[in-house]
């Protein structure tokens, strides 16, 4: 019976136990994606040993891992602090899960003293905590209103903006950072994840597993995560497609949205954040396959944009890329509750510069890193 790559499916759960079969079903575990791929990865020992003969023995065949990779839409769970269907996958490639499950005042509070159009310091129930609104989002009413989300954060208070809005803010303007579910990088507790890959009747089991991420944010277009996961393949078996049951959130499309840099809006093709993640999985003879299970060993997250070039008198990048300034880079999506997204790089360094051409229009392609420790990159849903 010819098998068909069209009835499949993908569920995902977190272990409680590294390289622990976690049972994934498909109530509870699954996630939509496309073209899911697998691929074993075995080390093949070539031997050339002398048999009297011109022809050569076969190769040894030695440990085994796998892997996974796919494609997934960028979209919220459609409520506030609740995660999205993707969360699993972000904790299983280094990024720290954080719910504020509730909205921060519980209902709008007048700012503190005054600021800028650009940097709001917030009031008596707001965290003395530095950076711990950074990478959220906070709606303003009263004498400004508007939305943008927190860059940067200070014991003081002081909320630095992604965006500029319509006067300064001052005490006539009230606050709010709503509930919401954000990730950041993490260098400590990464959990490892059970795959269950279902391909119309046969199904592989993928445990320990671990991975890394690019996010594609294309103009005009539904934005995107294409992922890569290894892991120990644990078994492959004959067994049923299960029924699944999906977050059936619609995916917002990149229109009518954000893209700026340094609170200027940008007119770009396409802006990716790739999280960079170095997978190995440790040789290990007393292992199974000879292998411990993943390990995220180091990262570097880095991105692309091309905007639109403009004349020196308006801006530079060329200048930025040759001093090593840092930008802030920020974009966002959507707009139903708990289908909200904001992808905010706090401080961005130029690592490329190229003049380029986009339908006869003068761009530059710009490839950035984002170096700071555990605060390279934020990803919010709200």
């Amino acid at each position: 019976m010819a098998l068909r790559t069209r009835n499949a499916v993908l569920l995902a759960k977190i272990e409680s136990t590294e390289g622990v079969d976690a049972a994934p079903a498909g109530s509870t575990d699954a996630v939509k994606v496309e073209n899911l791929q697998l691929a074993p990865n075995t080390r093949l020992v070539t031997t050339n040993e002398h048999t009297g003969s011109l022809d050569g023995s076969a190769p040894l065949v030695g440990g085994t891992n796998v892997q996974v990779s796919f494609r997934t839409y960028l979209k919220g769970s459609g409520a506030a602090a609740t995660p999205p269907e993707i969360g699993k996958l972000f904790k299983a490639s280094g990024w720290a899960e954080q719910i504020t499950a509730a909205a921060v005042p519980v209902a709008p509070e007048a700012l503190a003293s005054g600021a800028s159009p650009s940097a709001a310091t917030l009031g008596a129930s707001a965290s003395s905590t530095a950076q711990a609104y950074r990478g959220m989002p906070v709606a303003f009413t009263g004498a400004v209103q508007g939305n943008s989300v927190v860059a940067d954060y200070s014991a003081a208070k002081l909320a630095g903006l992604t965006d500029t809005l319509g006067g300064n803010l001052t005490t006539t303007t009230s606050y709010q950072i709503p509930a919401n579910v954000l990730y950041r990088p993490a260098s400590v507790s990464i959990p490892s994840l059970t795959l269950y890959a279902y391909r119309d009747g046969l199904l592989y089991k993928m445990t320990g597993c671990r991975g890394t991420g690019v996010i594609t944010m294309p103009s005009g277009e539904a934005p995107y995560v294409d992922w890569t996961f290894t892991g120990m393949l644990a078994s492959k078996e004959d067994a049923a497609v299960p029924a699944a049951a999906f977050v059936n959130t619609v995916v917002p499309v990149y229109k009518n949205s954000a893209f700026k840099v340094d609170r200027r809006a940008e007119a770009i093709q396409q802006f990716t954040l790739d999280m960079g993640n170095q997978i190995v999985m440790p040789d290990n003879p007393n292992a199974k396959e000879a292998f411990d299970y993943a390990i995220i060993t180091a990262r570097q997250t880095a991105g692309s944009l091309n905007p639109q070039e403009t004349l020196i008198a308006d801006r530079d990048y060329f200048l930025d890329y040759r001093d090593g300034v840092r930008r802030q880079v920020h974009a966002r999506v959507g707009t139903g509750v708990g289908n909200r997204i904001a992808v905010t790089v706090p401080a961005a360094q130029f690592s490329g510069y190229a003049p380029g051409d986009r339908d006869g229009l003068d761009v530059v392609e710009l490839g950035f890193v984002a170096p700071d420790a555990d605060a390279g990159a934020f990803v919010c849903f709200w």
